[in-house]
């Protein structure tokens, strides 16, 4: 998986302390790091009422706008591309990816201006916002569960999480506030997804951090892609089973099951996370908005027409949802469209 394909496209104004990787295409992208200044989303509330308004006038936009011209547009943008690609289904991680570099990191050899448009708009902001809040849950819980010397390994598994930027942030976070806390335990990223380009450049962007200099310099880390349908949770008590020592356990899920999974899905995946782990075992997400929480001026994106197929499930809801998997809802941090979770399980 790590492998290093043909760099196409390569980056050619690379910011100082930023890594960089090759996707299975061959562009040479910015590794995030939601530490460096380069992915900072200190975004006043100001400015999220006006990306709000703009976005709903971009949709009507949209809705008018002869298919010729669209098609147009089409060929200019990755990010629109990939957007349309996605409508009635899901947003791949790479896509997702793209989407949350922000404007002044997206390269010349592959983005457009049209791209940086969109990349400034209020959806690829939620999503920086989103991949920030998941990460800082990630790193507190493994902060936390790594106190002491008894050299536990550190086993990240991530359900849908594309290139694991979650899992990596989250690791990025600790070994930055937390210095040497993570030396000497074995870390393993354990990636369950239906997609493998996204795994495949997770895999890459994990050996640029792991790099002299690098935000992960020193630490022992690896990174694997597991072929995973959450529909079918077979597989996922099969990989815990084979993981052996858990130890400081914790699974991820940004952007994924709990945005896109059925009721069934969620309750399922999560009964077995239960089931397979030890007592502290930590689960953590995000979860869209509901109707009722969500800014009424977003009302119109809700739509099923014209959007990948997420579920705006909402807090409450979801809290009843773990709790059928024995899980409770421990943290929350909100954000625009989405709250970041954390469960431990339940007494």
């Amino acid at each position: 998986m790590n492998a290093l394909p043909e760099i196409k496209v390569p980056e050619r104004n690379k910011k100082p302390g930023v890594c960089y990787a090759v996707s299975d295409d061959g562009i040479e992208l910015p590794v995030i790091d939601v530490t460096h200044p380069a992915f900072a989303c200190d975004v006043s509330p100001a400015d999220v009422s006006a990306l709000i308004d703009q976005s709903v006038r971009d949709l009507a936009t949209v809705k008018n706008t002869p298919p010729e011209v669209l098609h147009a547009i089409l060929t200019q943008s990755v990010l629109a591309r990939g957007w349309v690609q996605s409508v009635g289904s899901f947003m791949t991680g790479m896509i997702t990816y793209l989407n949350r570099l922000g404007p002044e990191n997206l390269g010349d050899g592959y983005a457009s201006a049209i791209d940086r448009r969109m990349a400034a708009g209020l959806m690829p902001l939620s999503f920086r916002f989103r991949l920030r809040d998941v990460a800082r849950l990630i790193g507190h819980s493994v902060a936390q569960a790594v106190v002491g010397p008894d050299n536990r390994p550190v086993c990240l598994l991530n359900i849908g999480g594309g290139p694991a930027a979650d899992s990596l942030n989250g690791l990025i976070l600790v070994n930055k506030e937390c210095p040497g806390r993570l030396r000497d335990r074995r870390i393993s990223i354990t990636v369950l997804d239906v997609d493998h380009e996204g795994p495949s450049f997770g895999g890459r962007a994990l050996s640029a951090l792991l790099a002299d200099g690098a935000p992960l310099t020193g630490i022992d880390a690896a990174f694997q892609h597991v072929k995973y349908d959450w529909s079918d949770v077979t597989r996922l008590r099969e990989t815990l089973a084979g993981i052996g020592e858990i130890g400081a356990g914790l699974c991820s899920s940004e952007g994924g099951l709990f945005d896109y999974g059925s009721d069934e899905e969620i309750v399922e995946n999560l009964t077995v996370l239960h089931q397979c782990t030890p007592a502290d075992y930590v689960v953590v997400g995000s979860v869209v908005r509901d109707a009722a929480t969500l800014d009424p001026r977003l009302a119109p994106t809700t739509e099923p027409q014209g959007r990948p197929r997420i579920r705006y499930l909402g807090l409450q809801a979801f809290r009843l949802l773990a709790r059928r998997a024995g899980w409770s809802v421990d943290r929350v941090i909100d954000s625009v469209a989405h709250h970041a979770v954390s469960l431990k399980k339940a007494i």
